[in-house]
């Protein structure tokens, strides 16, 4: 089970990967606290896309005290919905939301209503799924049931792990190398509190988060960071993106806010927005409201990029990684599922558990030592790499940018890790 649990983390992280704030958004309710977005032109309300789900995503987010932090950055997206315009997405766009989620119960990421993350430990499936099954797959990995917060049943197998299940939801706290001091029983609680109204929420204890919100409005895909933006400069104190998908245009919303209506700098963000936002080829124009300044295009759908605040050539890749362990080999194959091709060279296996095994490619950390199958040794969608392992083994796949932090964008566990 602990490898089905990294598979079905790894599948979100796929889904919404992480440089600072990245990902995918779907089209589900984001109805609740979520204001309707104004026309700075005509300073009459934009009509809000009229989106199916049961609760609304923003409804999750929990104060970042609860991670022992000043901030997290945010990730909401429904898959199901974005489906609904597979014939106009690229296809590395796709391409993730028909993964398998990996856990018993569930379907495929684009079968789900919403998924979420929050920081690096925290995520949300909303169904729907088949709760037997997932419960005894929970029950047989060593998940002891500890009772119910607010309907959610919680199971955990120590401090550091947690799966609450709901009767349409799912929420996961898996704490393990992030050096915290609170329990992944802690952290839940939070959120549940959050979600059914009985705690704070971010957007409650962070005006720049609650005006990020706000300057967003809902879409299929929305991104948020509160603390720091991919400006120049230090006025910017939060920074988020949301895209509303449709058949021929894709209307992007990047929006910075600043420390205040004195201290905005629409150049800045204009020339962000121009040289390395999520707009493409597509030239956004830009527009202030008080403290906050955004950036606005209709992007064809067809030529989206990765749904980040960033497109520049070192934005972190869209990829589904699978992870196959062998227990009689002694091996986890690592293969390229889909999404964008990596070249080799940024590509790093890390981890603990390496092991001499003779039909591995690698049984140490480093470089991808697999297939490159792409153009100018890049990996794709097919090739693979065999690594020797012991079952206790923990491996990530690092993908690492020219500059800056390197991203996560897979993990597994052995049997007895």
């Amino acid at each position: 089970m602990a490898h089905s649990m990294d598979q079905t983390r790894r599948a979100l992280l796929r889904a919404v990967p992480l440089s600072v704030t990245a990902g995918l958004a779907g089209c589900s309710a984001l109805s609740g606290d979520d204001e309707p977005a104004t026309d700075t032109a005509t300073d009459t309300p934009t009509p809000e896309p009229v989106l199916d789900g049961d609760s609304s995503a923003t409804e999750w987010l929990f104060p970042p005290s609860a991670l022992e932090r000043d901030n997290y950055p945010f990730v909401t997206l429904h898959p199901s919905a974005m489906l609904e315009y597979a014939d106009a997405l690229p296809e590395a766009r796709v391409s993730n939301l028909q993964s398998d989620i990996g856990l018993s119960g569930f379907d495929t990421i684009g079968s789900l209503d919403g998924l979420y993350q929050f920081g690096q430990g925290v995520a949300v499936y909303d169904g729907p799924f088949d709760r037997d099954p997932l419960v005894a797959e929970l029950t047989e990995a060593g998940f002891e049931e500890i009772g119910a917060t607010h309907g959610f049943d919680r199971y955990t197998p120590d401090d550091e792990r947690l799966v609450a299940v709901g009767e349409s939801d799912v929420l996961l706290v898996d704490l393990r190398g992030g050096d915290l001091s609170v329990t992944a029983d802690s952290v839940a609680g939070a959120a549940l509190d959050a979600v059914t109204g009985e705690g704070d929420r971010y957007q409650d204890v962070s005006d720049d988060c609650a005006t990020l919100l706000d300057a967003l409005g809902t879409g299929h895909v929305r991104t948020g960071r509160i603390g720091s933006t991919a400006l120049d400069g230090d006025g910017g104190v939060a920074q988020g993106a949301r895209w509303r998908v449709d058949s021929e245009t894709t209307a992007v919303t990047a929006a910075t806010v600043f420390e205040s209506a004195d201290a905005t700098d629409e150049d800045a963000v204009a020339s962000w927005a121009a040289a390395s936002g999520p707009f493409g080829e597509t030239a956004p124009a830009t527009a202030s409201d008080g403290r906050v300044v955004s950036a606005t295009a209709d992007v064809p759908t067809g030529e989206l990029g990765p749904f980040e605040l960033s497109s520049s050539p070192d934005a972190a890749p869209q990829v589904a990684l699978d992870f196959d362990y062998d227990a009689d080999a002694g091996t986890v194959t690592v293969t390229h599922n889909g999404g964008d091709s990596v070249p080799a060279t940024r590509l790093e296996l890390r981890g603990d558990g390496f092991a001499e095994r003779d039909s591995a490619d690698q049984s140490e950390s480093g470089l991808w030592n697999g297939e490159t199958s792409g153009d100018d040794e890049t990996v794709v969608a097919g090739d693979s790499v065999v690594v020797g392992v012991t079952p206790t083994y923990r491996l990530f796949v690092l993908y690492s940018p020219e500059s800056g932090r390197g991203v996560t964008l897979g993990s597994s566990s052995g049997p007895e890790a």
